[in-house]
Parts: C-alpha cells; structure tokens; sequence
C-alpha cells in the first residue's frame, strides 16, 4: 500500500539554477520478508568470541550499482553498525553508502540470546537483479556487553538495491526498543554520497530522513559531522515500513550541492510544506492572487500547515530567495 508520495526536494541554487536532489522518496507499507536462502556473516569475521560487535566483511552486489553516477559492485561494513560502504576511485577517493539505523547494533548471542544474523543474497535474471542485505534479530550494543541490563531490544533492517532502476529500498521488520536508547539515540537514516575520506570533516552529500517517519522529508547535509547533530526521525519506522529512493535523471556533484541554500518540499503535497535554509529568515504562503494566507520567521527550518487550504496552486517566497509554487492535491 503507497501511504504518502514524498516527491523530490528542489535545490535552489544562488544563480537562481534549478537542480533536484537525485533521488525521490516514496513511503510504502509492505510485510516484511526475511532471506531464508543466503550467504551469512561466518565466524572467522566475529569480533567477539560469541558474536558479532563491529565486524568488518564485504559483501558483493552481484552487479554494477550506481550511486547517482558512482558505480560500486561491493558494500563494505566497516564497524559502524548498519552502515554499508562502496569506494570509487575514479578521481577523488569517495565512499558511497546506506545506514538504515544509526544505532550500534550487536549480536544477541553474545548475552546468551538467540543469535542475531547478518545476511544477504542477490536474486533475480540479469538486468533486474536485486541485492539485499539484511540485519536480522540484531540487538543493541548497550544491552548486550551491559551485564546489569536484561536485553530485550532488537531490531530487523533489510537493504535492497535494484539493478533494473538503481534504485535503493529500506525495509523494517519487526521490532522492540527500549526507551532508554531512543532517548539517548534519536533514530537516524539515509544516504550517503561522495564522502570525502581525505578532508578534515569527513565531506559529504547526505540526504537523512527526519520528521514523522509515516511522512519523512529528505534533509540534505554536507557532512558526516553535521549529520550527527541534524533532526533524525521521531521514532523508529514501524513493522513494514518501507522508504524507497528513487533515482532522478539528475546527478548532483559535491561542488554543486555545497553551494545549495534552499530546499522545499514535499512538492505536490497533502498536508503540509517544509523549507530548510541558511541563518533566520522571514516567509510568506500567498495564493495566486497575492493574498497571504500564512507567514513567519524561522531559523533554519520553516513548517507550513496546509491541511485546511483547498487544493490548488500556492507561492512559497522566502526573504532572499526565489519565490516557488507549491501544489497543494
């Protein structure tokens, strides 16, 4: 079932050139299917003599996957969590990746629990193959090395990455939380595009969910450093949740993305249109005649209600933007 249709935020760049984020967001309500036929962690990559902590392990994709124009055939864990990696080498050194969860995941087994599996497997006749990895019964590393803490918490995550489109899926399966962690570990998910591992701030194109993760919005950020302190998601996406990135025709660089100042969306929208920014900014909703029918000031971040507003056409004008339309449907 398609709950909401988060269309593509638009960069808008100070020469007043119109660029797109390179991917759509789609939200999709789906059961959720564990892989039954393929290639488990082994042992000999544990870090820990009962489990998995941070292990370090490649996995193959099985086919050329692009990243917006970056072309990997492999997803490296490097230690960090859910956090999988491809290196290109073409110029730059650039990594290019996913991180469905943010939080630090360990096996179960270690804290005597049932085992908690990292998985994946390629599926499907050339040209429409699918690779998917999958976290399955992972817990938390807080609860599993805390020998004062019963563990409960545990999570299943798949990551799918299609070959007919380049398109890339986060799937959720079921889980169970515990408040501790959420309040100290807001959820955080998303993309993330030539990661620059030579500069001192760890330089990127990320795009991060935050916001209700029923209607997530795509928040763009420029750093590794940076997306730590951003908005994440509310809560954790419940059972069945599905965030499907599909690409655009449009690649966006480093250069060009780092000078981006603004960005709105969803656009067409159901309910409501956010716009992120530089510094504090006044704002305006006007109809097409002009009449204003909202406004404010905000740093950074300006959410506009429109649930009570009649389908149609409206302008956003931000103070030393260009004024954009947004569809209300």
């Amino acid at each position: 079932m398609n709950r909401t249709l988060l269309s593509c935020l638009a960069l808008l760049l100070p020469a007043a050139a119109l660029a797109q984020f390179p991917y759509d967001l789609t939200v999709l309500d789906q059961p959720y299917t564990p892989l039954e036929e393929a290639t488990a962690l082994p042992a000999a990559a544990y870090d820990d003599e009962l489990g998995w902590d941070d292990p370090e392990f490649t996995a193959d994709i099985g086919f050329d996957f692009s990243f917006s124009g970056y072309v990997v055939n492999q997803l490296d864990q490097i230690g960090l969590g859910s956090l999988m990696m491809g290196t290109t080498f073409d110029g730059p050194i650039y990594l290019h990746g996913v991180m469905p969860t943010n939080y630090d995941l360990a096996d179960l087994g270690i804290a005597g629990g049932d085992p908690s599996i990292i998985r994946w497997a390629t599926d499907g006749a050339p040209g429409n193959r699918v690779f998917t990895i999958e976290w399955a019964n992972a817990g938390m590393y807080d609860e599993v090395f805390d020998s004062e803490v019963v563990t409960s918490s545990y999570v299943n995550i798949q990551v799918r990455l299609f070959e007919v489109d380049n398109a890339i899926e986060f799937h959720y399966g079921p889980s169970d939380i515990a408040a501790e962690i959420t309040s100290f570990e807001p959820p955080i998910a998303g993309l993330l595009l030539e990661v620059d591992i030579l500069s001192e701030e760890y330089d990127a194109s990320i795009f991060g969910l935050s916001g209700d993760p029923t209607t997530p919005y795509l928040n763009y950020i420029d750093g590794l450093y940076n997306w730590y302190y951003s908005p994440g998601l509310d809560s954790y996406p419940s059972d069945g949740t599905v965030y499907r990135f599909g690409p655009t025709e449009v690649t966006l660089n480093l250069e060009d993305v780092a000078q981006a100042r603004f960005t709105l969306g969803p656009n067409p929208t159901q309910d409501y249109v956010q716009a992120v920014f530089d510094g504090t900014r006044t704002w305006t909703l006007q109809d097409l005649s002009g009449r204003i029918l909202a406004a404010g000031m905000d740093t950074q971040r300006a959410r506009v209600d429109m649930t009570d507003l009649p389908a149609g056409t409206y302008l956003f004008s931000l103070e030393g933007e260009q004024t954009e339309k947004v569809i209300r449907q």
